[in-house]
């Protein structure tokens, strides 16, 4: 991402007040953006029509008038706070069965730079019966994906990206830099620290039975991995103590430095994958939305 000039802004308008609002209005605000909103909201008049059989055809096309009127208004209300702003913006309400593909859809057509949605945690057994659309978007929207929590920024907060140097792919190596460029980005629009989060497993195996040579071991297994990491970064302009290089697990070590570097957004990057990668992966992915304690922006190779 080399610059944000259009947002499509997703509004959940079951929610009282929507973190996504806010975030929109601040973003848009530092990058002099123009914002879409977008509601997509399913008419039950139109999905459960023999629920209504009998009732008089002049009163249904009324009900619905009312409820296309009641979302246009909750849209043209927040389209005034966005002006009051200096904020270029238009809105836009549908009434599509499916939440997830009405918003990809809409993304194909509009080319945003940028969309933003609220996330919420499910329970797993909501997750595992019903398709998330969140997921959805992750593995589809053709736009980066910025998946708003409903917390606070902090005033002077950081962009944290997690890179991954040593993998085989020659498309996680374009999108790591992909990463770190709209990690430098935000951090230069939002006036926030850009930070990079690496973390490795150091397998050990039988190879290594004796405490010294395990040691040894380990430390050039950190080498390897450091001598990657500093060609990654060669030619950003990411300080020294804002580069966290750490081994173990992947999740419980990345929610900790989160919390520590006082992160506002974590930048991550979305692979196509097969089916045990999609498994795999995955779980993983997972466990860091939901725990996650900041926005979590998801980019795809370009």
């Amino acid at each position: 991402m080399q610059d944000i000039k259009s947002i499509l802004v997703i509004v959940d308008p079951t929610i009282e007040h929507d973190s996504v609002l806010d975030r929109a209005r601040f973003i848009a605000r530092s990058a002099n953006a123009k914002v879409e909103l977008f509601i997509n909201y399913t008419n039950a008049l139109n999905d459960q029509s023999y629920a209504f059989e009998g009732e008089d055809e002049d009163f249904i096309k009324n009900q619905s008038k009312l409820f296309h009127e009641h979302f246009e208004h909750l849209l043209a209300h927040q389209v005034e706070e966005f002006e009051r702003d200096g904020i270029e913006v238009s809105y836009l309400f549908k009434e599509e069965s499916n939440l997830a593909e009405s918003i990809i859809d809409h993304a194909q057509e509009l080319k945003p730079d940028l969309v933003l949605k609220s996330t919420h945690l499910h329970s797993a057994i909501r997750r595992s019966l019903v398709t998330n659309t969140d997921w959805s978007l992750i593995r589809k929207c053709p736009s980066a994906l910025l998946l708003v929590k409903p917390t606070e920024w902090h005033t002077s907060g950081s962009i944290v990206t997690a890179v991954d140097p040593l993998h085989a792919k020659s498309a996680q190596s374009t999108l790591d830099h992909q990463l770190l460029s709209s990690t430098e980005l935000f951090a230069g629009l939002l006036q926030q620290s850009a930070c990079v989060f690496h973390c490795y497993f150091p397998f050990v195996s039988t190879m290594f039975p004796l405490g010294v040579e395990s040691t040894e071991h380990l430390v050039e297994v950190r080498k390897k991995h450091q001598k990657k990491l500093d060609e990654l970064l060669a030619d950003y302009q990411i300080e020294q103590d804002n580069i966290h290089l750490t081994h173990g697990d992947l999740v419980p070590s990345l929610i900790n430095y989160l919390k520590s570097a006082d992160a506002n957004i974590l930048v991550i990057g979305a692979l196509s994958r097969n089916f045990l990668e999609r498994a795999i992966v995955g779980n993983t992915a997972e466990k860091i939305l939901d725990d996650c304690p900041c926005d979590v922006l998801v980019m795809k190779p370009s």
